[in-house]
């Protein structure tokens, strides 16, 4: 089905690209005036440069003012080679490419392997990076020295009528390679990736999603998009000087464009950038050029707080009406004809559809929440409740050390968080993890994790030391776990939040399996019922199963429950605990960090207490709680005195 889809949508493609090139080939006799294919080549080299941007700024969501670069060393490259050393045109195309993607790896090389360069910091990061290059362009009179560069027209073929017709199709081949390489990262794992570091990257690292890779793949096509465009721009434009592309008006049109039409998805920019463009062109035209900076300022203010999820997904939701409003508007235009022309009916049109799908209306209807079925309305375990449906992970031998942590220490600062822990967990133990706030459970989970590295000591999973590795390779291992605050990715229904899990995990499935497989851990945990639900759709108590649900696809041999029950009412807490029980009973061994010591009680096979940093406590529950030492660190001195 996967194949399927990705089939028909590049065979879409490729038609597109004949139709819109027969312009170019046939338009005298089709007696189209050349200026609508200027104007046409204009909107390609937005339409490349806004995808471009959108890979990675908008898939995966580290927001980027860095486009300019790419454009930038882009046009330099050409003008550079073919005006100063003569370098025939094509050649510096796919060298344009290479460079701007050099430049890219650079930047996301610096930028992903600090964990602290996200969000502002980032767009911080790449805000310097084309006024950089800009002064080193200044400087250098190799490559501009303040003087600018002319870029020679380029031979085109014969049966072209003019140079726009050549311009137009080199844009026309550019812009839609960019749109299917786009359509093709969000219809395959890179996709589901990348919107998977947007809503939650932590997580994503965490359930084996290899972050650092697939930003990395991200921002080199970012780079490489926009050096064959800004390649292509400089042959327009004739004369490339810093101001052309290295200013901030090609970022600021491009955010513009990609929020205007939707970041979530590839048809956005596309959408963004026509409109954005024929606006422009319209304004220009009526005297308003000067104009241009406050609408596209007053378009990004409106549409922050009416439709921040940009016109694509609106569309999706009124298409028939857009449609309409787009024909009746430039029909009765042109039948009444008593001002403008076409374009300004189509504009007049273009707007009103757009007018029509901002239009506030009802929220769209959210799932129907069927109660669940009979046994999974009713915590009480049953003998079917015992089995995990689908294939169960390969476990060790019962009773062979699975974990084993040698004297631990974390530091944060001057603060000993973890002070010389050695541990062992056996296979098929469920262990609760008890102390009082501060104690550093939630440290000792991140360790075994991979979200911290130890200051000291060492951490062993089936034999294999994990000090050093990347959460993602540590998911691999098989650790898994769930979050204090639940984190699921708002972007995917409850079901693809599970399937994304089974795509990354140990053992990766495609995705039509994946869903699959994400519906028979969704009946361990009882929601299978919410399965087509968005996670703000869903409770508290539902959004924690999820994470257990999430946690259990991976297929570990260890999970690392770290407060699953909080702020959940009493028979949420059964609910849950049976959950727990039949996550258990599948040969999974599972770590509990829990305050509630009923529940530890309950559920827990062995005991181990931490009281500031160290290991205070470890056995079987009963004994464990009935030490002094315990009663007094847990409880508090006057507990103890009175006995309890």
């Amino acid at each position: 089905m996967k194949g399927q889809v990705m089939a028909r949508g590049l065979g879409g493609f490729v038609l597109v690209f004949a139709v819109l090139a027969a312009l170019a080939l046939w338009r005298e006799d089709l007696g189209l005036p050349i200026f609508y294919l200027v104007l046409a080549s204009t909107a390609l080299f937005w339409i490349a440069q806004a995808t471009s941007w959108n890979v990675l700024s908008g898939y995966s969501g580290y927001f980027s003012f860095g486009q300019g670069a790419f454009v930038g060393v882009g046009a330099y490259t050409t003008a550079v080679l073919g005006g100063r050393h003569g370098v025939d045109f094509y050649l510096t195309v796919p060298v344009a490419a290479v460079f701007s993607a050099l430049l890219a790896l650079l930047v996301g090389g610096l930028a992903f392997r600090l964990r602290s360069f996200r969000g502002e910091i980032f767009a911080l990061l790449t805000l310097a990076v084309p006024f950089i290059l800009a002064a080193l362009a200044r400087v250098n009179s190799e490559i501009d020295g303040g003087q600018g560069v002319v870029v020679p027209v380029a031979e085109y073929p014969e049966w072209l009528a003019q140079f726009q017709d050549f311009l137009y199709l080199l844009n026309l081949i550019v812009a839609v390679a960019a749109v299917a390489a786009a359509f093709a990262i969000q219809h395959t794992r890179f996709g589901w990736a990348l919107a998977s570091i947007r809503d939650a990257e932590d997580v994503a690292e965490g359930l084996g999603v290899a972050t650092f890779r697939y930003k990395m793949q991200a921002i080199a096509v970012t780079g490489l998009i926009g050096g064959a465009a800004g390649s292509l721009f400089a042959l327009q434009i004739g004369f490339v000087t810093v101001e052309s592309v290295f200013g901030l008006t090609i970022p600021l049109f491009v955010i513009v464009m990609s929020v205007l039409g939707g970041r979530t998805h590839w048809v956005g920019p596309v959408l963004g950038a026509v409109v954005i463009v024929l606006i422009q062109d319209r304004l220009s035209a009526s005297g308003f050029e000067g104009w241009n900076l406050i609408v596209l300022g007053a378009i990004l203010a409106v549409l922050v707080v009416v439709a921040p999820d940009g016109l694509q997904a609106r569309l999706w939701r009124r298409p028939w009406q857009a449609a309409l409003a787009l024909v009746v508007v430039t029909g009765v235009l042109a039948v009444v004809d008593s001002w403008g022309g076409p374009l300004d009916w189509f504009v007049s049109g273009v707007l009103a559809a757009v007018a029509v799908v901002l239009w506030p209306g009802r929220a769209p209807t959210p799932v129907e929440r069927r109660p669940p079925t009979a046994a999974a309305a009713d915590p009480v375990e049953t003998e079917a409740d015992a089995v995990v449906p689908g294939p169960v992970p390969a476990q060790a031998e019962p009773g062979e050390v699975l974990v084993e942590c040698r004297e631990v220490a974390k530091s944060f600062g001057g603060v000993r968080a973890l002070d010389g822990v050695s541990l062992r967990i056996r296979a098929g133990e469920l262990v609760g993890l008890v102390g009082p706030n501060g104690s550093g459970k939630t440290t000792l989970v991140n360790l075994l994790s991979g979200a911290l590295r130890p200051t000291s000591g060492s951490i062993e999973v089936a034999g294999r030391d994990i000090v050093g590795l990347a959460p993602h390779r540590i998911a691999h291992v098989g650790v898994s776990r769930t979050h204090q605050i639940p984190k699921p990715f708002e972007s995917m229904t409850v079901r693809d939040n599970v399937a994304m899990a089974i795509m990354f995990g140990r053992s990766p499935r495609p995705l039509g399996p994946a869903r699959e497989e994400a519906e028979a851990c969704l009946d361990v945990v009882h929601l299978r019922h919410l399965a087509d639900a968005r996670p703000a759709e869903i409770n508290l108590h539902e959004r924690q199963l999820l994470e257990m649900a999430r946690a259990i696809a991976t297929k570990p041999k260890v999970l690392l429950l770290d407060e699953a029950l909080a702020g959940l009412n009493p028979a949420e807490i059964d609910a849950a605990v049976a959950v727990v029980r039949r996550i258990h009973a599948t040969g999974i061994t599972i770590v509990i960090v829990e305050h509630l010591l009923r529940v530890v009680n309950q559920l827990a096979t062995r005991v181990v207490v931490l009281n500031q940093g160290a290991l205070l406590a470890d056995g079987d529950p009963r004994t464990v709680m009935n030490d002094p030492d315990v009663i007094r660190a847990y409880l508090g001195r006057h507990a103890h005195a009175r006995g309890t």
